[in-house]
């Protein structure tokens, strides 16, 4: 995800646009996504409402299954794309240039909002913005609720952690790309292109839920978030090794309503069986177990749902996907302080959180818009600030 070499520029000849318009979809989700962490209770985020939800935590719930992993997915079909044209430094640089000079920016300019935002809402602090600010530079580490630290990289951890898996993979995806990594990929296009051996790319993710879930909880700070970290570079990997395949988009979009059925029934079986109940998976046992082969399994299908109908429906270019392809980063980089910062003025109102949810999402995106278009978009300098070619 985020600054990949799209497929509408890369790949014209074979008409792979609708690997795009699933990029775009993914954000799209995870805008609306983080609007709804400001009315439940269940998860701490940055600010919250004053009336939050209870139902709303069940769609979330499903949601955060497999939104980011779409989008560690997504970022390594596109990765494929890219070092088709690159050498290894080439790419490196590109990805450094990227990613890296984004993600520097964002923790100095776009973040600190969202942290002086939550410490006005907890009490922590008072004064102006302009008061608070220096504060950054003492690079001290965020707590979250703590009150302590104003230095992060809040929702730009993903932006870290694909500048990581971009390089410290580099070997791997090289070697893939050589002769005689292709031609060890032959496995591989085996499994891609049967509809059900393509569930076996889902038993190196099971094995890393098995061995590190319970033991290393997420906390994106990179050294010790050893579940999150290997997961997600897996689904980078597999991404880079099939999701840019025709077999595996063939395969997806033939068995489209399969997977769409079976997603749903292991979506059903997550609700009725671990989620509603509250089955403890908490010990290594048999529910630990069995929540780990149907919680990859429904992730697997959902992929290749997504994939499929994609490819059936949305494989095609017009203007918007244009548009939208290039302003998905920048609006990924400023959704999540729009949303903490129009939150948080939204907070002493008496008004129904249903209403708040649509004025709270209208505002993130009527922000995202205005500001790429009409300061990021037509402004060179800015444009790399945000990790936009210039």
């Amino acid at each position: 995800m985020l600054p990949v070499e799209s497929a509408l520029s890369t790949q014209r000849l074979t008409r792979q646009y609708y690997l795009d318009w699933v990029r775009v979809l993914a954000f799209c989700i995870l805008i609306f996504y983080h609007t709804g962490m400001f009315f439940v209770d269940e998860w701490g985020w940055h600010v919250k409402n004053n009336v939050t939800s209870e139902w709303l935590q069940l769609p979330m719930r499903w949601f955060g299954q497999w939104r980011l992993p779409l989008l560690f997915f997504v970022s390594g079909v596109g990765t494929s794309f890219a070092l088709r044209s690159r050498t290894g430094g080439q790419f490196a640089g590109e990805r450094t240039k990227r990613l890296l000079m984004p993600l520097i920016f964002g923790m100095f300019v776009i973040v600190p909002p969202q942290i002086y935002f939550e410490r006005l809402w907890r009490g922590q602090f008072a004064g102006s913005y302009l008061d608070w600010y220096p504060s950054v530079f003492q690079f001290v580490p965020y707590q979250d609720g703590g009150g302590g630290g104003s230095f992060s990289w809040h929702h730009l951890w993903f932006v870290a952690y694909l500048w990581v898996f971009s390089l410290v993979s580099l070997p791997i995806l090289l070697f893939f790309k050589s002769k005689k990594g292709q031609a060890s990929q032959a496995l591989f296009t085996r499994w891609t292109s049967h509809p059900v051996g393509v569930y076996a790319f889902a038993l190196p993710l099971l094995l890393v839920f098995w061995a590190l879930a319970l033991r290393w909880p997420t906390t994106h700070n990179l050294v010790t978030d050893w579940y999150n970290l290997l997961v997600s570079l897996v689904f980078f990997l597999l991404g880079y090794l099939i999701g840019g395949k025709p077999a595996f988009g063939e395969v997806a979009e033939t068995h489209r309503r399969y997977y769409l059925l079976l997603a749903l029934g292991l979506t059903a079986t997550l609700y009725a069986v671990f989620w509603i109940p509250d089955w403890d998976t908490s010990e290594l046992g048999l529910p630990f177990l069995l929540y780990g082969v149907v919680k990859m399994a429904n992730i697997w299908s959902i992929f290749l749902a997504i994939f499929g109908y994609a490819r059936r429906y949305l494989n095609l270019r017009n203007r918007f996907i244009t548009y939208a392809t290039e302003a998905v980063y920048p609006f990924y980089i400023l959704h999540q302080t729009i949303t903490v910062t129009v939150g948080y003025y939204l907070i002493p109102y008496e008004w129904p959180w249903g209403l708040k949810f649509l004025l709270l999402a209208g505002a993130t995106f009527g922000g995202c818009l205005l500001i790429y278009h009409f300061l990021i978009r037509p402004v060179g300098w800015v444009r790399v600030l945000f990790g936009v070619k210039g």
